[in-house]
């Protein structure tokens, strides 16, 4: 069964380590790349807060000498985002790189097992990393919820969406684009911070607390039980249940175990 741990708290640091002690995470030696989700250069619980990426940035400290922060916003500047919401003094603390994934250099990947996303400009950066997809907790117009699998979306090249860079997931498939992307590099770790959820809007959303935040080393999983906290069924959120059925995670809740910590 896949495991997702949901740990309850409001402080981040102390919520990330007992978390992840939980779930025995220790890459030891691998290069690290944590990607919040930093759509827009607005305030949480639309992105993800700083101090839960810092959480994060202390943690992997003990096992790893590299530690990338990487973003490519989708709806403005991702180096204002990084400035404007504490991104740019974290990385200076803590001797972190900041990577704009939208200017970042890229390979052409393709793939046969995918649905829409036959080719992709693929970041170098993301390249034999371990890939930590750090969310918040949000509802979406669109897909319902945008958690650790459609945070991967601003993984990717392209200049905000005003450029018209990004708008071809939305054009060829938003649920489809996100199991493509997932199918060519799938996040090692999930992380969804629930301290705050953004309810109604993924842009302006309302704020509701819940105290908690979602740890897995299975994104669908993570996925499936942000989603339940949401108020949705999980095998009703379609691309859940596509990455499922590609063997990318887990959906079904009755097939996760969850360890809640207090």
């Amino acid at each position: 069964m896949s495991k997702v741990v949901l740990a309850h708290g409001r402080d981040p640091e102390e919520v990330v380590f007992k978390a992840l002690d939980e779930l025995g995470i220790s890459p030891r030696g691998e290069r690290i790349v944590i990607k919040p989700n930093l759509i827009i250069n607005r305030p949480p619980p639309v992105t993800t807060p700083a101090d839960a990426v810092e959480a994060i940035i202390k943690y992997f400290a003990q096992v790893s000498k590299e530690i990338i922060i990487a973003e490519g916003s989708g709806w403005g500047e991702t180096s204002d985002a990084f400035r404007d919401l504490g991104y740019e003094e974290v990385a200076r603390r803590y001797g972190v790189q900041l990577v704009d994934l939208n200017q970042d250099r890229y390979e052409i990947r393709r793939s046969k097992q995918t649905m829409v996303l036959n080719e992709i400009e693929f970041p170098l950066t993301l390249i034999d990393c371990y890939l930590v997809s750090a969310a918040s907790l949000k509802t979406h117009s669109s897909t319902k919820i945008t958690l650790s699998l459609k945070n991967m979306l601003g993984a990717t090249i392209g200049e905000r969406v005003a450029a018209g860079k990004k708008r071809r997931f939305h054009r060829l498939g938003l649920d489809e684009s996100i199991v493509d992307l997932a199918l060519y590099k799938k996040p090692n770790l999930a992380i969804i911070d629930g301290r705050e959820a953004c309810l109604g809007g993924e842009l302006s959303g309302v704020a509701k607390r819940f105290d908690l935040m979602i740890f897995s080393e299975d994104p669908v999983a993570a996925d499936a039980v942000g989603a339940k906290i949401l108020g949705y069924d999980p095998t009703s959120i379609p691309h859940l249940k596509l990455a499922q059925e590609r063997g990318l995670g887990m959906a079904e809740l009755s097939e996760i175990e969850v360890k809640e910590l207090r």
